[in-house]
């Protein structure tokens, strides 16, 4: 049976109590933090740091990763082949 994906939405709370719990942060700015505290940067655009509200949290050991159609596209078509 294939794997099922499922989306959630979270509100910036929920997002923030989820980083959290994975020692992430969110700065005053909203750039969300890595455990050491550093911006993390977008896999699309690297010159780019990843904020809340453009960010999608995937399950696992939390991915952190661009909110954009095409990384979404990609993370599903990578779940579908394993």
């Amino acid at each position: 049976m294939p794997n099922k994906v499922i989306f959630e939405e979270l509100n910036d709370k929920e997002k923030i109590l989820l980083l959290s719990a994975y020692d992430f942060d969110v700065d005053k700015d909203n750039f969300v933090l890595d455990p050491n505290g550093n911006k993390i940067p977008s896999q699309e655009i690297p010159s780019k740091f990843l904020k809340l509200d453009e960010v999608a949290l995937t399950s696992g050991s939390l991915k952190i990763m661009d909110g954009t159609p095409a990384s979404i596209s990609k993370f599903i078509r990578e779940k579908v082949e394993q």
